[in-house]
């Protein structure tokens, strides 16, 4: 800080003489106050100086902060008008008046204690933010024009989509609705260089939606189907060129699943009808074998079943070539065969990629696997194949008429499905109406099941069909390897009873109870044994399954008679009389033919039997040249895979026709 001189040390005035004036020398004196006054104005510039400066820095900096607070305002209008844009609030034309009319509600800047030119670049830099905004505006409004353009015509693909999607629509002349010029300058701009990709990828669409919907229109027709096949791969068919490749083998493929599809479920439609009128002539042979008139109801359901198939001219008579009037269409198993043979050959001697030989091989796979199921499980693969639901089966109300009623038709209709394919595929098919998970259920169910019900379910699949391979596979997962409840469950089918006219099924289960109660004294197995040995003799081959079937019959037999007849056993031998009622229960009677022991027709009579044989025989004999003593005295025996004919035999030989060389049976 300046410092104000002192001058110079203190005066002394000199003394002077009295009365005598002396003026005082205040040259110096002046010098020295005009210096300190020159010192003061100094120091009083510079502190005005510094305030100026000062001043002028406080204005720039607030000038500054206004131009920051503009920029910022000018940020925030610019992001709002976009936002506007975006959503469509604001026409993009309209941005940049919407603009300058918001910057011009804006306060203006009041710049105080600035000179001109401060003023002046003030006012640059807040022309600059202004513009710099105006610039964004109009990029966001460039962007704006150019979402406006890709909605317009996103929008136009979207209506003239749906008109292709429309039954009948003309898809050629909806595509060239989009090659109109003023369509393509908007592509272009909305799009760029990709406009001329999604425009071909619209026409794609339309060509896919057609083709579509013809495919939805056409489920049912087996016709449109094969045309639309045509038009999907001939060269000259409708979308030729038309669709992508990738679109079109998936079209192609629900196309021709489509039509096996529909192939199968009219070729499986017009077999079940078939097989109705079957089962009701079978119905009506076996009604006429009973002697019995049908009733009307009978006569009407039967009709019934008939009328639309190749048998309904038959009513009145029994038909004799049934088979021969049906033509199935048999599953191209052999075909099939022939095409994998002939591609091995061919692969063989024209060479085949790693992908060929993989494509045979899964090929391969998939037949074996779909021919599995089709022989293990038929009812599962006909609603595969023809794309039809299966009907859960439902045995909770097997204890009521009217359960079993349905347990009844819904066995018919599963019988029915089994066995159409397993006639139209061959004898490998089993003839099961139970699916795969059905049998697992039954048959981890069947121990709990009391034998009971077992007969009453034995009793409804008896009369859903009448076909012996088509009930023992039904019933095979309720009995499994209980020998005992197969027995029984196959005297259910054929109705077999006893002479009271009791149930041999019922008698059988009834029989198992008791002697699973080992609280009721019952006679052991060795004498029961020695009892059946003794009164069935060889009249069935020793160890074999049908003897070993039969013994367990006559104990069980054996049981429930002692039971009923309220027979205690006396702990030393049987009661012959029961005795020789199970033995007549569980092989249907013994006779002897030739001094030997022969097992007849269930239930027939002893003179019929031996009427029966000797005139088949007589009969033989004239046509084999063979003495008649000769051949009645020859023992019989029971054929094990004919049921119900007998060898004649020649000591342990079968005596065959000495002309033709066959094996001589009769049939009693």
């Amino acid at each position: 800080m300046a410092q104000i001189p002192l001058g110079p040390g203190t005066r002394v005035q000199t003394e002077v003489a009295q009365n005598r004036v002396i003026a005082p020398d205040t040259r110096a004196q002046d010098r020295a106050n005009q210096q300190i006054a020159g010192t003061l104005q100094n120091v009083g510039f510079g502190i005005i100086d510094q305030r100026n400066r000062e001043d002028q820095a406080l204005a720039r900096v607030k000038a500054s902060n206004s131009l920051i607070d503009r920029e910022s305002q000018i940020k925030t209008i610019a992001t709002d008008l976009d936002e506007q844009i975006r959503v469509g609030k604001l026409s993009y034309d309209k941005a940049p008046e919407a603009y300058n009319a918001a910057v011009a509600k804006l306060d203006p800047i009041d710049t105080p204690g600035l000179d001109a030119a401060q003023q002046g670049e003030i006012g640059n830099s807040l022309k600059r933010i202004q513009l710099g905004g105006l610039a964004n505006i109009e990029a966001s409004a460039a962007k704006g024009r150019i979402l406006s353009a890709q909605s317009d015509l996103s929008s136009r693909m979207d209506m003239l989509g749906k008109d292709a999607a429309m039954p009948g629509a003309d898809v050629e002349l909806i595509n060239k609705r989009m090659d109109a010029e003023d369509v393509d300058t908007a592509g272009h701009l909305a799009f760029g260089e990709a406009w001329a990709s999604k425009k071909q990828q619209f026409k794609d669409n339309n060509w896919t939606t057609h083709a579509t919907q013809r495919v939805i229109e056409s489920r049912e027709s087996i016709n449109s189907l094969k045309k639309l096949e045509h038009d999907l791969t001939a060269e000259d068919g409708f979308y030729a060129r038309k669709l992508d490749p990738d679109k079109r083998n998936q079209l192609l493929n629900t196309v021709t699943g489509r039509i096996f599809q529909v192939e199968q479920h009219q070729q499986q439609q017009s077999m079940m009808r078939e097989m109705k009128g079957e089962r009701a002539l079978a119905q009506m042979d076996k009604q006429a074998s009973l002697g019995v008139p049908p009733t009307p109801a009978d006569q009407q359901r039967w009709r019934t079943a008939l009328h639309g198939t190749s048998m309904q001219g038959e009513y009145d008579t029994r038909i004799q070539q049934m088979n021969k009037s049906q033509q199935l269409l048999l599953l191209p198993d052999a075909q099939q065969e022939q095409y994998l043979t002939q591609l091995k050959a061919s692969m063989q001697q024209n060479g085949a990629s790693a992908a060929d030989v993989e494509n045979l091989n899964r090929l391969e796979s998939a037949r074996t696997e779909r021919k599995k199921l089709r022989d293990s499980d038929p009812v599962t693969y006909s609603a595969i194949t023809s794309g039809a639901q299966i009907e859960p089966i439902n045995m909770a109300g097997i204890a009521t008429p009217e359960g079993q009623q349905q347990l009844l038709a819904q066995l018919g209709e599963r019988f029915l499905l089994a066995g159409s394919v397993r006639r139209k595929d061959g004898p490998t098919v089993m003839p099961s109406p139970w699916t795969e998970a059905e049998r697992g259920m039954i048959q981890a169910a069947a121990k709990s099941i009391d034998d009971k019900t077992k007969i009453q379910i034995f009793g409804v699949i008896g009369a859903a069909t009448q076909d012996k391979a088509e009930y023992s596979a039904a019933i095979q997962p309720f009995v499994g390897d209980d020998k005992l409840a197969d027995t029984a469950g196959r005297a259910a089918f054929q109705g077999y009873k006893l002479p009271d006219g009791s149930s041999l099924a019922q008698t059988i289960m009834e029989g198992r109870k008791i002697l699973g109660d080992k609280s009721k004294p019952m006679p052991g197995d060795d004498l029961l044994l020695a009892g059946f040995d003794k009164d069935v003799g060889f009249s069935m081959p020793a160890g074999s399954d049908q003897r070993d079937r039969a013994f367990q019959a006559y104990r069980a037999s054996y049981a429930a008679l002692s039971e009923r007849k309220a027979t205690k056993f006396n702990g030393v031998t049987l009661d012959s009389e029961i005795s020789k009622q199970a033995i007549q229960a569980a092989t249907g009677g013994i006779t002897t033919w030739a001094g030997s022991k022969v097992i007849k027709p269930y239930g027939m009579a002893d003179q019929d039997f031996s009427k029966s044989v000797g005139a088949q025989i007589d009969a033989m004999a004239e046509r084999t040249k063979l003495p008649t003593d000769l051949l009645k005295g020859m023992p019989l025996m029971a054929a094990p895979r004919v049921p119900g004919f007998y060898y004649l035999m020649n000591g342990s030989e079968v005596q065959r026709d000495p002309q033709t060389g066959q094996e001589l049976m009769v049939k009693p």
